[in-house]
């Protein structure tokens, strides 16, 4: 059982994608995001082999001013319109690490794993412009300057593991997996980890990435890269 806290601060961008119908309809993200928090839990199977599940979220929020006319999910907003905007990415994700090969040297064990799983990502904004005044169409329907959606991402990613105990208390894992569709969306992560482990206590600490795309094919698609160092602990049941 696994709780952690990642030091990445990368927020997303919204861009227009194949079916947008009008011709600008992108939105960044300024500034920094909050930390992501997250956790795991890994269920042993057998000859080494793992299950896992595990989850993270990462929210945030912006302020810019629109440098154009831009329509954000079906609202329009006019060039210098102040706009706010927030969002949610949470990712969850079940990973079968298979143990495939091991290197036996003179001083460890050097583990090969190859990783079987299905990741899904969803991410929801929502966008408005607080100083715009609201405005009543001839129907009586009242235009509030507010913006909201989300977007999905359900895919099996593959990867691999290299992972080695370094004495009795010391141990070292690379991994990485990911796929992605030619014109399509794409999912991909990655991390390094060094671990301490005193009884049943493990510290983790290291790099990790992720990336997702949503699909370019829909109206607007998203797309962010998380990367930076974290650290965990690990409880061994």
């Amino acid at each position: 059982i696994e709780p952690f806290y990642w030091f990445s601060k990368e927020q997303p961008a919204l861009y227009g994608g194949k079916k947008a119908t009008t011709t600008f309809q992108n939105l960044d993200y300024p500034g920094n995001s909050n930390r992501p928090l997250g956790g795991e839990i890994g269920i042993p199977t057998g000859h080494s082999n793992t299950l896992r599940l595990s989850y993270f979220r990462a929210q945030g929020n912006a302020n810019s001013t629109a440098a154009q006319d831009v329509n954000l999910f079906g609202e329009a907003f006019s060039a210098g319109d102040y706009l706010s905007a927030n969002y949610l990415v949470q990712s969850a994700k079940v990973s079968w690490d298979y143990l495939s090969y091991t290197w036996r040297t003179p001083a460890t064990h050097i583990h090969l794993k190859t990783l079987y799983e299905f990741q899904y990502v969803n991410v929801g904004t929502n966008i408005s412009a607080p100083f715009k005044t609201p405005t009543t169409d001839a129907s009586g329907n009242v235009d509030t300057n507010m913006a909201a959606g989300t977007k999905s991402l359900f895919y099996p990613t593959f990867g691999m593991e290299l992972e080695s105990m370094l004495g009795k208390h010391f141990r070292w894992e690379i991994k990485g997996s990911g796929f992605g569709l030619p014109h399509h969306g794409n999912i991909w992560d990655a991390q390094g980890t060094i671990a301490v482990r005193v009884g049943p206590i493990e510290i983790l600490g290291g790099e990790k990435a992720f990336h997702f795309k949503t699909s370019p094919q829909s109206e607007q698609y998203f797309v962010q890269t998380l990367q930076g160092a974290y650290v965990g602990i690990r409880y061994y049941w």
